[in-house]
């Protein structure tokens, strides 16, 4: 039975059910999901009031609230939103809280009404299973939970109920009862702690509306008085870049920023040592984490060993290993595919990376919790299970034996804190920086079991009179930072702290608010001690006018003269990582058309046995093989500024060690100019090393050629191929920038070339070639046991990072039919219809010769659009 009605018109509503219906003697469910707030407030009262008549009855109500209030970032996006739509939100403002809301049903003659927030729903494994929650990243790998927090705290489910047996019914045995506990908020506001009090400032008037616009990036130390934000989530993409920011009394600093060579991402770790920093892992997508590892030391930036598995949302922090050693201890985190970690490493720069064995307590693992330290001890706070549920937890830590099998001894949170943890549901957090301060020990942003009220978003953990050796030192009783500022502080959530001199620094970060739009920071906070004289003034620093470049070594070097330590390459995009099982999912991922790369593929032994000695060893020395011998780090096939040059391999593999421009790209052994490469039967003794893993049998059923590929310090030149092909790579490593088919008009390649003389990695491509400003480029590094596959006609460049790139690259068929007949030993031969067609345009062109010139451009140019319009609408029916 469907019934229509208006339901503000009590008396019809009632009439019109009465007639189908014995309501009196019914058991019945009123469900208002999102919709009685677009209707009149004092209407929707009325129709809750008429509900409450009946003798049994229930009332479901789905509905938004303002947990922080109307000028609360999130809040404000959604109520824009509803306001834009026509459909402004009526009663979220009459009833902002959960508190609010039961009583308007009280009000309205319910027996009882209970309201509760998503998000606490969310954590309440009687509403919602432990399994079901797991479940969530098997359907889609998910890394937003920050956003899932904040849009599930500001809608509330409540149930209220009327019965004749209402009075006599438990409130625990409520359908969405849960056990009070006591109030956190009510315990910090009232506390008699005589801690420093600290001012918050604000300067808003130094962000654009673009600037600063990242979130889930790294902190990177440059000096007392500058810092950076490295990589993290910008408005379209990942990043490499680094934003700046220096305080009014910042002198110069002498530094390198990281090189564009870091692969753009997000969630990654940066920590001092000293006068160094180890930047650790992160993730490009949610299930595709990175294990990279890159050491700032002397003035450059080099890759070390890569962590022992790939890692994001990992805490980090340093610890002190003796009088005059450091090191990095990490903690948890995801890793590829959303395994939730619970191994701690240490890596010091002597040694590397060791495993840390646990003694003591037991804890789950968790991701997206944080650690401070002090000489060899420390806190461990909060996180997040592998469930989705924020763990509200304090952790003891103490590191020892670091110099033989280093072992942590943990302490549990429940021999630390006493009768007092009420305070551990503020203080145990998911995504929030804890960093040491002037002001002591402070604990800054992210979320909790419930939406954190904004005068908790900092807290106080210790002050600086303390020590973690302390023993009355307890983290658990933390102190809410005092501010005076009338502007509130906007969401700390993938922000960054740094701690100055005398002060707190925090930038960056923002949220996508569900549907409602993405809410961006656009100010920098100083934290600082009130009774100081000067405030510290922040900005950013868009030139990067506050550093000057140091002297570097060899490797960064080539990086610099490659272009790649330009920071204007933001609008690049990164290409995807992924993992493909089966040849099926790879078939599947074919179908998009789109770049990707795939890791963790077998590709033999290769990838660890292919160094230089070993590849002279099994070629042969005095094999021969023609080489390309470049005048300029950047080949140009149009301008031919190499030569080809045959050599023995033994004098190409020692120019190449010695830093030659040399490029192999190996020909077939017999008949080069008549048969594609085959690098299995061109070097037999290589055959054995390598191998086409299962997932890709498309590519080998269906392979034209299979050259190898080794590169010293050269850029092979922007070019597209016409058959599909993959690039394994499997020695050193190398940037490589793609273009999509339709940005070929913008790429300067000429008529019947399939090649262009732009550098795209100079830093100044863009001034001299603008039409690069309207491309859409992807970019990625490939490490060893990377494999790219490049769809067909997708154009592209690459240059090593290292001295050193060994790949192998297959080309394969992928098209039935509609290659030009004849030889193309390269697989870059254009389709046989451009053949015909260039010979076409060539024929009509000619047609017009004689005639005026204006008549003849005149019909050159209608052509010219006609063949336009058909190209916007080739392949549709």
């Amino acid at each position: 039975m469907a019934l229509g009605c208006d339901l503000t018109d009590i008396d019809r509503l009632s009439e019109a059910l009465e007639k189908e219906t014995d309501l009196e003697n019914s058991l019945v469910l009123c469900i208002a999901e999102v919709s009685v707030t677009y209707m009149d407030v004092a209407a929707a009262d009325s129709l809750i009031r008429w509900a409450s008549r009946y003798n049994d009855i229930r009332f479901c109500l789905l509905e938004q609230i303002l947990p922080n209030g109307e000028d609360f970032p999130f809040a404000q996006k959604m109520i824009q939103h509803f306001k834009n739509l026509g459909t402004p939100l009526q009663s979220v403002k009459i009833y902002p809280e959960l508190a609010d809301q039961e009583q308007r049903f009280r009000d309205a003659g319910w027996s009882s009404a209970i309201a509760r927030s998503l998000w606490d729903l969310w954590s309440d494994s009687s509403f919602i299973s432990p399994t079901k929650r797991t479940a969530l990243n098997s359907v889609e790998p998910f890394d937003e939970w920050e956003e899932f927090a904040l849009f599930a705290s500001h809608y509330c489910l409540l149930v209220a109920t009327q019965t004749a047996k209402a009075s006599k019914t438990s409130r625990k045995q409520h359908p969405i009862y849960i056990m009070p506990s006591s109030d956190p908020v009510h315990a910090l506001s009232s506390s008699q702690s005589t801690a420093q009090q600290l001012s918050l400032s604000q300067h808003t008037e130094l962000l654009s509306k673009t600037d600063g616009q990242r979130r889930f990036g790294a902190v990177l130390p440059i000096s007392e008085d500058i810092a950076g934000h490295h990589g993290g989530l910008g408005s379209q993409r990942r990043l490499n870049s680094v934003e700046l920011y220096k305080s009014d009394t910042a002198v110069h600093a002498k530094a390198n920023l990281p090189p564009l060579a870091i692969e753009p991402r997000m969630c990654h770790t940066i920590t001092t040592l000293g006068d160094c920093c180890l930047l650790v892992g992160g993730r490009t997508s949610p299930d595709s984490a990175l294990s990279d590892c890159w050491l700032y030391s002397e003035a450059s930036w080099n890759r070390v060993a890569n962590a022992p598995t790939p890692l994001y949302r990992h805490c980090a922090t340093t610890v002190s290993l003796g009088a005059t050693d450091e090191g990095v201890l990490i903690y948890g985190g995801k890793s590829t595919g959303g395994t939730v970690m619970n191994d701690w490493y240490l890596w010091r720069t002597s040694r590397g990376w060791a495993k840390v064995s646990v003694s003591g307590a037991q804890i789950k693992p968790r991701f997206g919790a944080v650690m401070a330290s002090n000489d060899t001890q420390g806190f461990l706070l909060g996180g997040m299970a592998e469930d989705g549920v924020i763990l509200s937890e304090i952790w003891h830590w103490s590191l020892r034996d670091f110099e033989t099998d280093p072992i942590i001894e943990l302490t549990g949170d429940h021999e630390l804190t006493g009768p007092g943890k009420g305070h551990l549901s503020v203080v145990g957090r998911f995504g929030s920086c804890l960093t040491w301060s002037s002001a002591g020990l402070l604990l800054v942003g992210g979320i909790t079991k419930q939406l954190l009220p904004q005068k908790l978003d900092i807290l106080c953990l210790c002050q600086p009179s303390m020590s973690l050796h302390d023993h009355n030192f307890n983290v658990s009783n933390p102190i809410p930072v005092d501010s005076t500022s009338k502007v509130r502080i906007a969401l700390l959530i993938g922000h960054c702290a740094f701690a100055s001199k005398d002060s707190l620094i925090i930038f960056g970060g923002g949220a996508v608010c569900f549907s409602f739009g993405t809410y961006w920071n656009q100010c920098i906070w100083t934290l600082q001690i009130r009774s100081n004289e000067h405030t510290s003034s922040w900005t950013l620093d868009k030139d990067k006018a506050c550093i000057f470049r140091a002297e570097s070594n060899c490797v960064e070097e080539l990086v610099q003269t490659t272009g790649l330590v330009s920071q204007d390459r933001q609008a690049m995009g990164s290409i995807e990582r992924t993992h493909v099982e089966s040849s099926n999912g790879f078939e599947r991922r074919l179908q998009s058309s789109k770049p990707f790369i795939m890791e963790a593929l077998d590709l033999g032994p290769c990838v660890t046995e292919w160094t230089l000695d070993n590849l002279e060893n099994k070629i042969g020395a005095h094999q021969s093989v023609v080489v390309h011998e470049a005048a300029d780090q950047h080949m140009d096939f149009q301008r031919k500024n190499f030569n080809y040059v045959t050599k023995p391999f033994g004098a190409f593999v020692a120019q190449i060690k010695g830093g030659g421009k040399q490029y192999l790209r190996s020909l077939a052994a017999e008949r080069p100019a008549l048969k594609p490469a085959d690098f299995a039967s061109d070097f037999p003794n290589l055959e054995p090393d390598f191998r086409l893993p299962h997932q890709l049998n498309t590519v080998k059923k269906n392979t034209h050629s299979a050259p190898l590929r080794i590169s010293g310090p050269v850029i092979m030149w922007l070019h597209y191929d016409v058959m599909a092909n993959v690039l394994c790579q499997i020695r050193g490593s190398k940037r490589i920038i793609l273009y999509p088919p339709s940005d070929v008009l913008h790429l300067d390649i000429p008529p019947g070339g399939s090649s262009s003389s732009i550098n795209v990695f100079d830093a100044d491509a863009a001034t001299k070639f603008p039409s690069l400003r309207r491309t859409r480029p992807q970019e990625s590094v490939l490490h060893p046991g990377d494999v790219l596959y490049i769809p067909p006609l997708w154009l592209h460049t690459a240059s090593p990072t290292e001295i050193l790139s060994v790949s192998v690259n297959i080309f394969f068929r992928n098209l039935e039919t509609g290659y030009a007949p004849g030889r193309d030993v390269y697989g870059n031969r254009d389709l046989q219809a451009y053949e015909n067609g260039r010979r076409d345009v060539d024929k009509i062109a000619k047609a017009f010769v004689g005639l005026p010139r204006e008549m003849g451009q005149f019909y050159l140019e209608r052509l010219a659009d006609e063949l336009h319009q058909k190209s916007l609408t080739h392949g549709h029916t």
